[in-house]
């Protein structure tokens, strides 16, 4: 059998253009592989633990939602992280661990037998994660410490530190833990409610046990920015390696422990957004196009409608928006709109404590335009 005919023409061209290809992808690989080296360590913080602690709970992110935002890291980045579900009555303390290709969700359940185990689906209304490569920790032994919590800020602002994600492994004597129940809609203070009957019920572990921490150190400079409260600078979470019963530490004994810090260069700080769009008025109609412009999805988005020829206003509610959402809640009234004006307000008793609250408003009057 004869081999078949190859132009050499045709040849040279596929030649050149492979060699293009490869150059091509490879300078690709390159930038990607630079573009990771100066991918410095993160924290995520999706909604704030202070906004939480005063009621807001129209603000969440699912489990997929974090995934797409940890999509973006390299496979062998880990992942440290804390914080709380959406289950009414049942939110319990949330513990993040892994790789940012596939991180781990505990969930420390508040009802008996109060273990942590693993959750699939679920949806947080405060949720924040560091993301670090492995080899930038720095570890630390701990002889013996009267207070976990003491003894971790203090090394870490020994060593300039201003934000880190920390993970500790220790033989305790002593562990003070709460669980969340529910956060209700006036707020709460850390401090408060620590009983069997309260929002945040109270545990400890008198026993001599090996426990897993982790959590994340903020400086309180930058404190108000990553909103967390005052006086809260290291948040820890944890549980029992044996019996897997933990919370949120309130104050830990260890006899001995070995801890891992991560330095974490910057953060970013992921919130709703509602903006009025735009508002249409024609005869006894009010067309209001409302946007969640921001990254969190946002529940009752309440919207106010004002006019001068009402004592009260007009109220409608959207179920939901999802963050870059847009949706039109539409106002029939009984006779035409007047013409000396009308107001519309988002959010009008402040429920949803989003990133810019002043493009909540659209006003028109009669002689002037206002945005």
């Amino acid at each position: 059998m004869r081999n078949p005919r190859v132009d050499p023409e045709i040849s040279f061209l596929q030649g050149i253009k492979l060699v293009w290809m490869a150059l091509f992808l490879g300078g690709i690989l390159l930038s990607s592989s630079s573009a990771w080296a100066q991918m410095g360590n993160r924290l995520l913080i999706f909604n704030s633990l202070t906004d939480l602690l005063r009621g807001d709970l129209w603000e969440s992110i699912d489990q997929e939602g974090v995934g797409r935002y940890l999509y973006i890291y390299p496979e062998a980045y880990q992942v440290i992280g804390l914080g709380v579900t959406s289950r009414p009555y049942r939110m319990g303390e949330v513990l993040i661990r892994g790789k940012a290709e596939s991180p781990v969700f505990l969930w420390g359940n508040p009802e008996y037998p109060y273990r942590f185990v693993k959750i699939h689906d679920e949806v947080f209304p405060w949720i924040q994660i560091a993301v670090v490569r492995s080899k930038q920790s720095v570890p630390w032994s701990l002889k013996r410490s009267e207070d976990l919590h003491r003894s971790i800020v203090e090394r870490l602002q020994h060593e300039g530190v201003r934000i880190g994600a920390v993970v500790v492994e220790a033989v305790t004597f002593h562990v003070d833990y709460s669980l969340t129940y529910w956060i209700p809609k006036r707020g709460i203070e850390l401090k408060e409610g620590l009983s069997k009957e309260a929002y945040l019920r109270a545990f400890e572990d008198k026993t001599r046990a090996r426990w897993r921490f982790q959590g994340i150190y903020v400086d309180e400079e930058l404190a108000r920015d990553c909103g967390l409260p005052p006086g809260q600078p290291l948040l820890l979470v944890g549980y029992n390696l044996d019996t897997k019963n933990g919370g949120l530490i309130r104050k830990a004994k260890v006899r001995s422990a070995k801890m891992e810090y991560f330095p974490i260069d910057g953060y970013q700080r992921l919130q709703s957004d509602l903006v009025v769009t735009g508002v249409r008025v024609h005869r006894s109609r009010v067309s209001v196009d409302v946007k969640n412009q921001g990254e969190l999805r946002a529940e009752h988005v309440k919207v106010r409608l004002y006019l001068p020829d009402r004592k009260r206003p007009l109220d409608a509610v959207l179920p939901w928006l999802l963050p870059q959402e847009e949706r039109t809640v539409r106002f029939r009234l009984l006779r035409s709109v007047p013409k000396e004006g009308w107001k519309v307000l988002i959010d009008p008793d402040n429920e949803i404590l989003e990133a810019d609250e002043d493009n909540n408003q659209r006003e028109w009057k009669k002689g002037f335009l206002s945005w």
